[in-house]
């Protein structure tokens, strides 16, 4: 990969990883050479205790029961990623960085794709605030895509979902140019971007922790609290995307 259009790009490149994932962390220290990047270690599941958490509202299990779809609490594991993609947040406001990019430690970068990112930061509206370069679910919208929306939002009369009215029909994503859509409702959290103003938007939200990462995303995306965008095609995918084994480090 060419890493100056990043470098020149961002204020901050953040890779996110936990200490004891050391199989990780030669794998992406060589997948993303010659990119300017700071380490950030997030929080381990196997160092804090959820009943603390509880008691000193960092994390909400009512709001979390309230906030996923099929009305699930977060696992330990969850809570660690949702809260290390939190204080990175809290880091780029401290800090004031306005444009940043967030990688997650098992990446594959697509080098085919790369040679359109120029284009794709140059269609960004200034008032982009989240872009997705991986993402899953939702790609494209699907023929009975109007069909699964209509539906959607009858169960949604009856508490059927926990979806909004306007999550539902922003699901699917639309085209701004040629390799720049609007973000519908996906999945994936291994490699976006966000201003400050989209940091500051998240870090409300998930104060207390109450979203997994990928769902926060998703809801302040598609109920238009932040003006969201992904990349048409993928630029960076997750090892399993691609057929890699790849330990997770968060079980759900």
């Amino acid at each position: 990969m060419d890493p100056e259009i990043f470098n020149s790009f961002f204020d901050k490149i953040y890779v996110l990883t936990l200490q004891r994932a050391t199989d990780r962390h030669e794998k992406f220290k060589k997948e993303l050479s010659g990119l300017n990047y700071s380490i950030f270690y997030g929080k381990d599941k196997a160092d804090f205790d959820i009943a603390e958490l509880k008691e000193k509202n960092i994390y909400n299990e009512a709001l979390a029961i309230k906030h996923e779809r099929h009305g699930h609490p977060l696992s330990p594991g969850m809570i660690g990623c949702s809260w290390s993609h939190k204080l990175i947040y809290e880091d780029i406001i401290a800090n004031n960085f306005e444009k940043v990019m967030i990688l997650e430690d098992d990446i594959v970068i697509n080098q085919n794709n790369m040679k359109l990112v120029p284009q794709i930061l140059n269609d960004l509206p200034k008032d982009w605030e989240l872009l997705y370069f991986g993402f899953a679910k939702n790609e494209i919208a699907p023929p009975l895509g109007a069909f699964k929306k209509y539906f959607y939002h009858f169960i949604k009369i009856f508490n059927g979902i926990n979806y909004s009215h306007k999550t539902i029909n922003n699901l699917y994503p639309r085209k701004v140019s040629e390799h720049l859509y609007t973000s519908g409702y996906h999945d994936c959290t291994h490699a976006y971007a966000i201003t400050l103003s989209g940091a500051k938007k998240l870090l409300q939200l998930q104060t207390p922790i109450s979203f997994f990462p990928d769902n926060l995303l998703a809801h302040a995306a598609t109920n238009e609290i932040i003006k969201a965008f992904i990349t048409v095609p993928k630029i960076i995918d997750q090892e399993y995307q691609i057929g890699r084994s790849s330990h997770s480090y968060v079980n759900h």
